[in-house]
């Protein structure tokens, strides 16, 4: 009998490496689940919209991923984009898009981003835990309009969002 059983360990354990090398994690009951593949990204918060004029230049939003992190997209306004991408001055309506912590973190912000570029814009990624309290807010400036658009803060520490998605003067 002790043969057989140190057969069957020797055979689950092989199968347990194998599992969990192929992505899948076998859990103490023996019951098999796959490994996450890569961090799921949704969008939190409310989104803002912002206007050059009375042209819609498109909307701001805050982007969560599960690994823990977040960061700011902003999506030009498809007929903004065309209208404007061909400008002798693009700087003049390209976006400026951070991600704003309401503690004393450097805001992750996208600089190079220009109307020359592709439809969305994102920030790179921050920690959400990078700021005290842990609270961020997507924001976007398009300089030629002096105006700001800005998406709702969201706080990671109690799922809490607030403020209107909106835009306003610089």
């Amino acid at each position: 009998m002790l043969k057989l059983g140190t057969a069957r360990r020797t055979i689950a354990m092989a199968a347990a490496t194998l599992a969990v090398a192929g992505g899948t994690v076998i859990d103490v009951g023996g019951a098999a689940r796959a490994a996450p593949a890569s961090c799921t990204i949704i969008n939190i918060g409310a989104p803002g919209s912002i206007y050059v004029g009375s042209e819609y230049a498109g909307q701001v939003e805050q982007q969560y991923n599960s690994c823990g992190s977040a960061r700011a997209h902003f999506q030009y306004s498809y007929s903004y984009w065309v209208n404007h991408r061909g400008d002798p001055l693009p700087s003049n309506w390209s976006a400026n898009l951070c991600l704003m912590p309401q503690g004393f973190a450097t805001p992750p912000c996208n600089d190079t981003d220009t109307i020359l570029g592709p439809q969305d814009a994102y920030t790179g990624w921050v920690p959400i835990h990078d700021s005290t309290p842990d609270t961020w807010q997507a924001t976007v400036n398009i300089s030629l309009a002096c105006r700001v658009g800005y998406g709702s803060w969201h706080a990671y520490a109690s799922g809490a969002n607030w403020g209107n998605g909106d835009a306003g003067p610089c």
